[in-house]
């Protein structure tokens, strides 16, 4: 069974502090639980079922902060490397930085990027779990 990429992508912008991803070893499904979830299967029947489930990263493995700062690496060194350096620094950074990526007219760039490295981080979990993938 090949588990679709896309979709263990897609969980890593659902996961938050009350939220949690899981691949279902059985039906090859991705499912997104937290406590206020309906879902026919439950976060009390993922944890009844631990060799039915495996954990999808989560956000801190995937770590957007980090995926931000190798953004600003791979760009030339230079004055938009500066300002989103600068963007990243102190409280707000998220909303800073993406405030400075489209000012830079980077956005697409910075989708790009990010798109990238979720597929990577998606692939390395997959593989490191022995998971086929689509």
């Amino acid at each position: 069974m090949k588990v679709d990429l896309n979709e263990v992508i897609g969980a890593f912008d659902m996961v938050d502090d009350e939220t949690q991803s899981f691949y279902n070893k059985v039906t090859g499904e991705v499912i997104c639980l937290n406590d206020y979830s309906d879902e026919d299967e439950s976060l009390e029947d993922v944890e009844s079922n631990p060799d039915r489930y495996l954990n999808l990263p989560s956000k801190y493995e995937v770590d957007d902060y980090h995926i931000m700062e190798e953004f600003i690496w791979s760009l030339p060194a230079g004055d938009q490397q500066n300002q989103l350096d600068s963007s990243i620094r102190g409280r707000g950074a998220f909303r800073y930085f993406r405030d400075t990526v489209d000012r830079l007219n980077l956005l697409q760039q910075w989708y790009d990027f990010k798109d990238q490295s979720y597929r990577r981080i998606a692939i390395d979990w997959c593989e490191s779990n022995g998971i086929s993938y689509k």
